[in-house]
């Protein structure tokens, strides 16, 4: 999903400030880390889901800080558009954990 996504945002967004493949690569490779640890989660201690959830979103967004300085540069180097370009691919890959998580949950 991740590289469709890229292509298509590619295309839509011929030239952002922040690299596509440093952003697609970064959600790609946090989704699938944060996905792997809630089911070893949910297998273990299927209650703790929840627990879990936030606190590996919490990792991701310092994750995202750490790796993207320019989000948070004093100087608004960023035009609301450009940052727009990085926040709505993080969301929607956001939204594809938050689906998995509530899956996991009504299954119990």
């Amino acid at each position: 999903m991740s590289i469709a996504a890229y292509f298509i945002h590619g295309w839509w967004s011929p030239d952002p400030a922040i690299s596509l493949v440093r952003t697609y690569a970064f959600l790609g490779t946090a989704t699938f880390i944060t996905v792997s640890g809630l089911k070893i989660v949910h297998r273990l201690v299927p209650d703790k889901l929840g627990y879990g959830f936030l606190g590996l979103i919490f990792v991701k967004c310092g994750a995202a800080i750490l790796l993207f300085p320019e989000l948070i540069a004093e100087d608004p180097a960023l035009s609301k558009a450009e940052l727009l370009n990085f926040l709505a691919p993080y969301f929607l890959f956001l939204f594809i954990e938050v689906g998995i998580v509530i899956k996991w949950l009504n299954d119990n």
